[in-house]
């Protein structure tokens, strides 16, 4: 038998998995884990939720997301581990493993539930999680498979499921942390290549080779004041604690520039796409409705049979059993049955989703508003708001892709740094206007109509008065 297991992924080529050297036990816990249930399931679940109704490509799932994700991590831990003098084993076998396992937690459609349980569970906030919960949750079960070959692995009765879990759940404090939740992670690497390819994008392109090869570790201020740029260069009076952290080369500065815009561009065009986020707030909402029935219990004509995962899940309050159970087909049956079988309003929200019948939009300029945005949102507000989450929804979102340390307090490891020659790591903000530009952030805000002759009205008021 082969001592090594190989992946063909479309993102980063052949991924490799050592068996048999002493020294790569992560490797063998990665095997082992991939293969578990709780692992598998995310196979069922897209990384991009609905986008496939924008883009037919994004068909990609978190099964290969977090694969890639996993392949990316070593890389940066191999620079980490030249890097530091001060080395931490099992640091980095913790952080690896969560790399891998990162958004085993994720529910059916990602974003678009955690909104319905939001809505469902808002007189009850205390029961709701969202996937970084869930995440924790599984991983720390002794019930479940990903203790279990932890245990058998690693020993200590699977100790270090607790310790990842934990990794996941808690601001980074050190470069381990840094590889797997920083402004220069292994998710951010993985998800900018492998969305790009798969929505056919030709905005959001990185250089991955010259950032890794430019890539350094560096001491910083653990604590930076707020309202203080800590790209200032200047020292600080007191003596402050430093942290490592990534920063560049200043070589590397173009392709630093262009890994942050591809963020930005990947979110305004992809992920904030207006057809995208219509489907998304579609899906939301016939999982509000059908929650909202499947809690009447036997008193409830929805089509769908008791024992169906959906249904169970909403008949009670929220459990990992229960949530496992749930998947992107497991929605999308619930919505196929319900189309065919329903009644009322939530058929025909099921049918619409089916069918790929969106809702039409209206997007208000914020930033820069004209008269007419502003009279449409008037009229909105003044005229319309008795029928808004009915059947006009809002859709606001922020578009803030790099924080400015100069206007608030940014954590070391949410920024990203340049190493001079002959000066302390700067925030690439200092140094780059293309950064300087983005930090001033942006916000979406459009509305979505069922009834299109609402839509008609808004559209018919201009700033000229009519």
């Amino acid at each position: 038998m082969s001592h090594f297991k190989r992946i063909r992924d479309p993102v980063h080529g052949l991924i490799i998995f050592d068996l048999e050297d002493r020294d790569s036990e992560v490797d063998k816990a990665a095997w082992r884990l991939i293969d578990i249930p709780e692992f598998q399931r995310l196979r069922r679940v897209k990384q991009l939720g609905v986008s496939e109704f924008t883009f037919p490509g994004a068909t990609h799932t978190r099964f290969a997301h977090s694969i890639g994700v996993f392949h990316v991590a070593r890389q940066l831990m191999k620079v980490v581990k030249k890097q530091c003098a001060d080395w931490n084993h099992n640091k980095a076998r913790v952080a690896l493993i969560a790399a891998l396992l990162h958004d085993i937690g994720h529910g059916p459609f990602s974003h678009a539930f955690e909104i319905a349980e939001k809505t469902r569970l808002k007189d009850r906030p205390f029961l709701y999680k969202d996937h970084e919960h869930w995440t924790a949750e599984i991983i720390s079960s002794e019930k479940h498979g990903v203790r279990k070959v932890l245990k058998e692995i690693f020993g200590a009765n699977g100790a270090i499921a607790d310790d990842v879990a934990a990794l996941l759940t808690t601001d980074p404090t050190d470069i381990y942390a840094a590889v797997v939740s920083s402004s220069f992670d292994a998710d951010r690497l993985d998800y900018l290549q492998r969305d790009r390819l798969m929505t056919g994008s030709g905005a959001g392109a990185i250089d991955f080779q010259w950032l890794i090869d430019n890539l350094r570790v560096v001491h910083v201020p653990s604590v930076v004041e707020e309202g203080e740029s800590a790209s200032s260069g200047e020292r600080q009076a007191d003596p402050v604690e430093k942290i490592e952290t990534f920063a560049f080369e200043e070589k590397a500065l173009q392709a630093v520039e262009a890994f942050i815009l591809a963020r930005y561009h990947l979110y305004s065009q992809v992920y904030l796409h207006h057809a995208t986020r219509g489907m998304e707030q579609m899906i939301s909402e016939f999982l509000f409705q059908f929650s909202s029935e499947s809690a009447k219990g036997g008193k409830t004509e929805l089509p769908v049979h008791e024992d169906h995962p959906l249904r169970a899940y909403y008949s009670g309050e929220p459990n990992i059993r229960r949530y496992l159970d749930l998947d992107d087909a497991v929605v999308w049956s619930a919505i196929e049955i319900t189309a065919e079988r329903g009644e009322g309003s939530l058929k025909d929200q099921a049918r619409r989703i089916r069918d790929r019948k969106l809702m039409k939009s209206i997007s208000i300029d914020i930033q820069n508003p004209t008269a007419t945005d502003r009279a449409r949102r008037r009229f909105i507000d003044e005229n319309l708001s008795n029928n808004l989450e009915k059947t006009i929804f809002m859709d606001r979102a922020p578009l803030s892709i790099y924080k400015d340390a100069q206007r608030e307090n940014v954590k070391p490891h949410k920024r990203v740094y340049i190493k001079r020659k002959f000066d302390e790591a700067v925030d690439v903000a200092r140094l780059s206007k293309p950064v300087q530009a983005l930090a001033a952030g942006e916000e979406i805000l459009r509305y979505y109509f069922l009834d299109e002759s609402e839509r008609s009205r808004v559209l018919a008021i201009t700033g000229d008065g009519r």
